[in-house]
């Protein structure tokens, strides 16, 4: 016994003085230590750009606030795809004209919509002018505009911008990496390895003391697997729940602003639905205007979230968007119950995630669709369903088509299971089937009776059933085959997280179609051997089948946005919500696939962890907040109920000033036209520059040139609007 104690105790020593000796070394400062700060602006989620025109300079001016080692520069570039040809030169001399670099990239080794790295050393000394000229020579790339005073704040440098002589107002998505010499030691260089050494230490203790067999003896009786089998997919659920929340409150209020024209159009709607105005979305401005281009529903969820938790407009549609979420996840765990976790990793698509970012109708959208098709498979695999999953399924259809108008698909899909039943009916004679197709055929007649009311109240108000004419514009049916082509694809690695491979992106699109129709042939044949008919899983891919081929159908006979991602997110969660379904009959139970559980919810739990690891929840500087100072100096001109002719404001603001609409003015147009088309509103604004360009022209009607005049002469010193009050 004394001999094993003296075993321990030499053992113990040991360990303290290899965990003492490991310690030294990664707590020892590296020689000459240095590190790499990366320096880049912040890009607004914006399509405006600077266009790198084809054998043209563009020439930027960094001046240091101070003196700066650069390792390389980092540029932003978008509008290249895998048929860009060709490279970026890029050289950059100091104030006497000495070259300091010159690099040439190849083109194709850039990914579009991401920071690249081009290496690059030098020294740069603070209040020196540098000028860094970029040409491509067989692209056309784009840069992301960057606001000056933005990029000033949180670069080390001014910059200017120069394209073909010309000055511009904005900079550039250009960035450095600067080198510092610090102190650095092995343990930073090394991630984790002190904390794990102490573990290690830990282990060792407890090995040595305890024994090697009672240790594990006591591992093994830890009832983890009870634990997981009996919590774990509610965890899974609350943690994925957790991180699309942050994800959503970081990316999209922290970090940017989604916020498109059709948003702006649903948040000043919402504003006015808050302020009680209904379905005037100019109620604010004082006009008689009707909301129809989209439906009332979002919208008017919007206003509830404001008016229950007293936030505004654009943070009432992210909480919503979380609502939407955790609700989705409820009816998921629901219905699947134990299995819900499997069915949940849908949400993790990317085109799912980048929905919840942006203020679109989408995901309310997607959750009714996701009830319509439960509640219609309920119906079929019953034998006698009861009278109230008619009507909820009635009143999720109808809210379907509230939400996107193109909803209304769903009693298309219903009106073939209809017909399916008949035809089993004529063979069977179960007059069960003909209960049922009564049912399905009185819950549609009821849902579309109230959406053609709703398009027939709409077509009284605003003159058409939808707002705007869908007739064709122009289109290029060969790009618009091209951009299906595209979509598809991202659909297909979105599913996965992942964007298309470098490699499948290069393809030719015939090549593309190949890759598709041996993708669409290999999932159909698992389908047919998989799925039975009248079942969840045949519904739910039913749904998605006919929500894809009619949308399809529908653009190419009438003009919108081409295809991408928003258009099919929602037909690709319920093809998911289906597949999950036949797959995981042929996955539960084998070996490994708890393992497989385990392993995505450590996947989310170190996604959650790296937004706060990366700074991604510091709301020191807020964007949105940001661009709401830049608002409210943008409109701190303009009174209450005006009309801004040429308005340049940023088109976002529009549901932040609701009492302001947007006016022209023709040069036939009397004073008095302008009061009577802008009736709702109490000023006239426009920017002086504006209005001495028309009064140089000499174009403008006299009675409006006069009042133009009046407006520059009371214009407040400083002032870049002139304002002037419409009589009536």
């Amino acid at each position: 016994m004394k001999r094993q104690y003296l075993i321990k105790s030499f053992l113990l020593a040991l360990l303290l003085v290899l965990f003492a000796a490991v310690m030294m070394v990664l707590s020892h400062e590296v020689k000459d230590g240095r590190k790499t700060h990366e320096q880049i602006p912040p890009v607004e989620d914006v399509p405006v750009y600077v266009e790198c025109e084809k054998g043209r300079e563009l020439e930027v001016i960094l001046v240091p606030k101070e003196n700066l080692t650069v390792s390389g520069l980092r540029l932003l570039l978008v509008n290249l795809s895998g048929e860009s040809r060709g490279s970026i030169q890029i050289t950059v001399k100091d104030e006497a004209g000495s070259l300091l670099a010159d690099q040439v990239i190849p083109v194709d080794t850039i990914t579009p919509g991401e920071w690249v790295t081009v290496a690059m050393e030098m020294s740069l000394a603070a209040g020196q002018k540098y000028w860094f000229v970029l040409v491509a020579d067989e692209s056309e790339p784009y840069f992301m505009q960057v606001p000056l005073e933005e990029a000033e704040a949180s670069l080390p440098f001014t910059e200017t911008v120069i394209r073909q002589g010309e000055v511009l107002e904005c900079g550039i998505s250009l960035g450095i990496n600067t080198v510092t010499q610090e102190a650095v030691t092995f343990g930073e260089i090394f991630y984790f390895s002190i904390p794990l050494s102490v573990l290690l230490l830990i282990a060792g203790f407890v090995v040595i003391l305890f024994d090697r067999e009672r240790v594990c003896a006591w591992i093994r009786k830890i009832p983890v697997s009870w634990f997981l089998g009996k919590y774990g997919n509610d965890l899974f659920l609350l943690l994925l729940f957790g991180a699309i929340c942050i994800h959503i409150y970081s990316r999209a209020y922290l970090k940017g602003v989604y916020i498109t024209s059709d948003s702006a159009g649903y948040l000043r709607e919402a504003v006015n639905l808050a302020e009680g105005h209904g379905f005037s979305y100019d109620g604010l401005a004082g006009y008689d205007t009707w909301f129809a281009n989209w439906p009332i529903l979002y919208p008017a969820m919007i206003a509830a979230v404001m008016r229950l938790g007293g936030s505004e407009a654009y943070l009432a549609s992210k909480i919503l968007t979380m609502v939407m979420v955790g609700l989705l996840l409820l009816v998921i765990r629901l219905c699947f119950k134990k299995n819900a976790w499997f069915y949940a990793l849908c949400l993790t698509n990317l085109g799912f995630l980048a929905l919840c970012l942006y203020t679109w109708s989408e995901i309310p959208f997607m959750l009714f669709l996701l009830l319509f098709g439960l509640l219609l498979a309920k119906i079929l695999t019953e034998q006698e369903p009861e009278i109230r999953w008619y009507v909820l399924l009635g009143i999720a259809g109808y809210l379907c088509f509230l939400t996107r108008y193109y909803g209304i698909f769903v009693w298309m899909v219903t009106g073939l299971y209809l017909l399916l039943l008949l035809i089993n009916y004529r063979k069977q004679r179960d007059r069960k089937l003909l209960f049922k197709a009564a049912g399905l055929g009185a819950a549609a007649f009821v849902s579309g009776c109230f959406s053609l009311a709703y398009l027939l109240m709409n077509k009284l108000a605003n003159g058409m059933a939808s707002g705007v004419s869908r007739s064709l514009w122009w289109d290029d049916y060969e790009k618009l085959t091209n951009d299906l082509i595209e979509s598809l694809l991202v659909e297909i690695f979105n599913v996965f997280s992942l964007q298309v491979p470098r490699l499948v992106e290069d393809f030719p699109y015939k090549m593309k179609v190949l890759f598709l129709a041996v993708v669409f042939a290999a999932a159909a044949s698992f389908i047919r051997k998989s799925c039975r008919r009248f079942t969840l899983e045949s519904v739910l891919i039913t749904l998605a089948a006919a929500y894809y081929l009619i949308f399809i159908g529908i653009r190419y006979v009438s003009s919108m946005d081409t295809f991408y991602f928003r258009f099919f997110e929602p037909g690709s969660f319920l093809f998911c919500m289906g597949m999950a379904g036949l797959v995981l009959a042929r996955l539960k139970g084998k070996r490994g696939f708890g393992c497989f559980g385990v392993a995505a919810g450590a996947v989310i739990f170190l996604a959650v962890l790296s937004v706060f690891e990366t700074g991604g929840m510091d709301d020191q500087n807020a964007y949105y907040e940001a661009l709401v100072r830049k608002w409210d100096a943008a409109y701190e001109e303009i009174p209450e109920k005006s009309v801004i002719v040429f308005n340049d404001i940023d088109f976002r603001s529009s549901y932040y000033r609701p009492d302001v609409v947007d006016g022209m003015i023709s040069p036939e147009d009397t004073f008095a036209d302008i009061c009577e088309r802008y009736y709702g509103s109490d000023y006239l604004c426009i920017r002086a520059e504006f209005a001495d360009t028309m009064l140089k022209e000499g174009e403008y009607e006299e009675s409006v040139r006069r009042k133009l005049l009046q407006g520059l002469q009371d214009r407040k010193e400083g002032g870049d609007f002139i304002v002037v009050p419409l009589g009536r």
